[in-house]
Parts: structure tokens; C-alpha cells; sequence
């Protein structure tokens, strides 16, 4: 019985001296649909184009993304695991509504952890990192300024991971973005007040000179009262909608 060509060997290849081929760097691979879907999504809660305990109805999503329900499921999977999204059996997805209490407890845990991070990264910065963080806080302040509130929000989200991660400490970086996700939908209830954006900035500004001049207690200050306006701002309009939940 004749073997099979598949079975054969192939032959040895030959020594040759011509000089080998330089590897091809890979191409980028363009983001797949459910990453662009999360990412639109996100942004939207961000910026107040939906709302606390809104629903995410998958058809709705495919016919925007024009996809299908695959793509859509794991663009909410994504969200879910982020805090954002809230996936309820037999209903489907919405906004995750915070209430007051658990807003008042992860900024609790935010608050110590960034406090944490402002602690232990060593003094004196280098040079690049200060016109790093320069670079953003200009940007955020000309979105600011224009009334961006999309440019606002990434140029504040690398502001604070680019500072931050000067504490080198993969595990505290990486909880304290865990953290600051799962507060995304309450952003947009500061930022509808200009004097909560201008404080913003200023803190930045604040912060950068701070760590220029390895003044590490006005740094840890400046790091506990960043975080206020936004918790308070969401807790007054979470109170007004839905009535007080504190404690008579």
C-alpha cells in the first residue's frame, strides 16, 4: 500500500549563506466590535448620556452597532466586571445604581489607597514625569475651557494614572483603577458644575507643583480633598431624586 504524501518527510533544507530575513513586526489589530461597544457605552455613562438603572437592551445595541447579540454580550460582560453595568437574571443589563452608602464606601477605600500612592512614590520626580503630567493638565484645562467634556474626561483619567503610577507599585496602581471604574457613572454629576471642573484643574496644577517641590503632606492633602466633589455632588442629586437615605 502506497504512503500517504502527507506521511513523507519534507527534505532537509539547505545550507545556504544567504543572509536570513529580518522579521516583520506584527500589525496593530484593530480593537474588535465588543471593545468599541463597551468603549461607546462607557463613555456615555461618563458623560451622562444614560443613566442610573437605565436599561441596555440588546437589540437597541445591535442596531446601533450594527452587530449582533455576541458582541453586545460581551461588550455588558466587559462592563459588569468593570462595576459599571449591572446584568440582572431574566432582565438583561442597566446602568449600576449606586446608592449613597456604597458611593460613601469605595470613596473611603479610594481615598486611603491614592493617599497610599502619594506616600510612598519617591521624591525628587524625574524631569519627564513632571512634563508628562504638565501635558495632561494642560489638555484637561483647554477641555475645560471648551466645554469637552469627552477630552475632559480622558485627559483627567491619564492625569491621575500617570500620577499615581509614579508609586511603582503594580498592585496598588492596578486597585486604585479597579476602583475609580466602578465610580464612572457618577462623574458626570460634578461635572455639571463649572466650579467643580475649575477646582479640578486648579487641584492639578496644585499637585504637580507639590511633587515638583517634594512637599509629600500638601500632596497627601490635596489627594483626600480631589475626591470630594464628586461623591458629594452625586449623594445631593441621588437625594433629591430618590429622597434622603440617611439615618434620622
Amino acid at each position: 500500500m502506497r504512503a500517504s504524501r502527507r506521511l513523507r518527510p519534507k527534505p532537509a533544507a539547505r545550507n545556504t549563506a544567504a543572509r536570513p530575513r529580518a522579521a516583520k513586526a506584527p500589525r496593530p489589530r484593530p480593537p474588535g466590535a465588543a471593545s468599541v461597544i463597551a468603549r461607546s457605552l462607557e463613555e456615555d455613562i461618563v458623560l451622562g448620556r444614560r443613566h442610573p438603572r437605565e436599561r441596555l437592551i440588546e437589540q437597541d445595541l445591535c442596531d446601533r452597532f450594527d452587530t449582533h447579540r455576541g458582541d453586545v454580550r460581551l461588550a455588558l460582560f466587559d462592563l459588569a466586571k468593570k462595576g459599571i453595568v449591572e446584568r440582572i437574571p431574566n432582565r438583561g443589563a442597566i446602568v449600576r445604581d449606586l446608592t449613597p452608602a456604597e458611593v460613601t464606601a469605595i470613596y473611603a477605600v479610594r481615598e486611603e489607597l491614592e493617599v497610599m500612592a502619594a506616600r510612598i512614590l519617591p521624591f525628587p520626580v524625574a524631569a519627564d514625569d513632571l512634563a508628562r503630567l504638565e501635558a495632561l493638565q494642560k489638555r484637561h484645562s483647554v477641555a475645560v475651557d471648551a466645554g469637552d467634556m469627552l477630552t475632559m474626561f480622558y485627559a483627567n483619567l491619564h492625569f491621575h494614572q500617570a500620577l499615581y503610577g509614579l508609586c511603582r507599585n503594580a498592585c496598588l496602581i492596578d486597585t486604585i483603577e479597579l476602583l475609580a471604574q466602578k465610580v464612572y457613572g457618577i462623574r458626570s454629576y460634578a461635572n455639571a458644575f463649572p466650579e467643580s471642573l475649575d477646582r479640578a484643574r486648579r487641584d492639578h496644577v496644585a499637585m504637580i507643583e507639590a511633587l515638583r517641590g517634594a512637599r509629600r503632606g500638601e500632596l497627601i492633602e490635596l489627594t483626600r480633598s480631589h475626591l470630594k466633589p464628586s461623591r458629594l455632588a452625586y449623594i445631593r442629586a441621588y437625594e433629591q431624586r430618590f429622597g434622603s437615605t440617611r439615618p434620622e
